[in-house]
């Protein structure tokens, strides 16, 4: 498949040994255009935070404005898989002050001493959040909490009817023949073999026995034809179905509202009867960065109903910012709003959350063996 994005470099990175680790190292600290940084970058502006996180948890102006009122910049650096940015922290060297991380990732992250949990209601902006937010159980360390809630969402089958005649409410649609290149996926192999799992019938998807694996593993066989190619972002998803070359893909919530402002066709969703899994995340301050002391001014700034508000009808799915629901309902958007849940934060605790598999490194494996030949 030379057109599909081949994901070796995240299997390069889960082999943590001392050669990984002495790869990583030296990788580490290349910025973009590979220019090196450290976690602290201080420039006449003031400093600038370098962050581990997705492209929809922030916009570009947004970085700017929050650096010309605090002086705090933001650096984002993008990536797919959860495990990537784990991989980054984990190699050391303070190259990052924060990270955006997924559900029980969080956890994973405070109990291998790799995040600094902070008391989230001396964050002025924490008065924004529903109540839900400030008491996730996976996240509270003592009476302190592991990271700074942002978004949610569970992962449906969304499908262009004009060419899907059947509603694919089965994960078991998406191997069918005559879908063959028609599919675009996030490049995220902990996640897709934890779908895999629950095609196939698996108890735990993300902690899989070894016949559990395998069996995602032949699933995965059987999807790989209809794959058009794996993509690092949803934007990227998001395109594909808006300009005709994708047909189905396994999406957040609000996807379908996102393809019709691009100008795309209309896009239905299918819950898959196998179950639902999907993800909440936080953003996390890194116990080795420099700059821990401006983390909360840059949160409390990012985080500010406004720009929530702005950001869900940018990227459709719910964020945990109250306040911001109340903007968009004066604004004439309830009925989005509603349509994807985002008055109803406690929902995802009650889906099959993203989190580190049991055996990252046979997850991995089973992944790269399939799409990566």
């Amino acid at each position: 498949m030379e057109h599909l994005e081949r994901p070796l470099t995240r299997g390069r990175l889960l082999r943590v040994g001392a050669a990984g680790a002495a790869g990583l190292a030296a990788s580490r600290m290349l910025g973009p255009a590979g220019r090196a940084f450290g976690a602290t970058q201080v420039k006449a502006g003031g400093v600038t935070l370098n962050w581990l996180t997705w492209s929809d948890h922030y916009f570009p102006n947004q970085l700017q404005q929050v650096k010309k009122s605090t002086g705090i910049g933001g650096r984002p650096q993008l990536f797919s898989d959860d495990s990537d940015a784990y991989i980054k922290v984990k190699a050391g060297g303070g190259a990052w002050d924060m990270s955006s991380e997924d559900a029980l990732w969080v956890p994973k992250f405070y109990k291998e001493g790799l995040i600094v949990p902070f008391d989230i209601k001396s964050f002025p902006v924490s008065k924004q959040l529903y109540s839900v937010a400030l008491s996730v159980p996976f996240w509270k360390a003592g009476s302190n909490q592991m990271g700074y809630p942002f978004g949610w969402s569970s992962l449906q089958i969304y499908y262009n009817p004009k060419y899907v005649t059947t509603k694919p409410d089965s994960y078991h649609a998406l191997v069918d023949s005559k879908y063959k290149k028609k599919i675009v996926l996030e490049n995220q192999p902990t996640d897709l073999m934890a779908m895999a799992g629950l095609a196939t019938g698996a108890k735990q998807p993300y902690n899989m026995t070894t016949g559990e694996i395998s069996r995602a593993k032949a699933f995965l066989k059987q999807l790989k034809p209809n794959v058009l190619k794996l993509v690092s972002q949803n934007t990227e998803v998001v395109r594909a179905l808006t300009d005709g070359s994708a047909w189905l893909t396994i999406e957040n919530l609000g996807t379908d509202a996102r393809v019709k402002d691009a100008g795309g066709p209309v896009i239905n969703s299918a819950d898959p009867k196998e179950g639902l899994y999907g993800w909440m995340d936080a953003e996390m301050l890194l116990k080795e960065s420099s700059n821990q002391d401006s983390f909360e001014k840059f949160i409390n700034a990012m985080e500010q109903a406004p720009w929530i508000a702005k950001n869900f009808l940018q990227n459709g799915r719910p964020l945990f910012n109250e306040k911001a629901y109340k903007i968009l309902v004066n604004q004439g958007h309830k009925e989005r709003a509603d349509r994807f849940f985002y008055n109803n934060p406690e929902r995802p605790l009650g889906m099959t959350l993203k989190g580190p598999s049991g055996n990252a490194q046979a997850y991995i494996d089973a992944f790269n063996e399939v799409f990566s030949s």
